[in-house]
């Protein structure tokens, strides 16, 4: 019985990892790195051009004179 909950187990795994736009699949996980490595040099990107520590100052200098 536990052999065949097994093999039904592959099976549905082997299954899912062929469905397209499954987040689960090796395809869908590498694409979901990838997507998170370049939100993550973006924001780094972003906080180098504007310091969030220059933000405030920024914001009563020119917005609220």
């Amino acid at each position: 019985m536990n052999q065949l909950l097994e093999e039904i187990n592959q099976t549905i795994a082997l299954l899912e990892a062929t469905i397209p736009a499954n987040p689960r699949s090796p395809k869908g996980e590498r694409q979901a790195d990838r997507l998170e490595a370049e939100i993550r040099k973006y924001f780094r990107a972003l906080e180098q051009a504007m310091p969030l520590d220059k933000v405030e100052e920024l914001y009563y200098r020119l917005v609220e004179p």
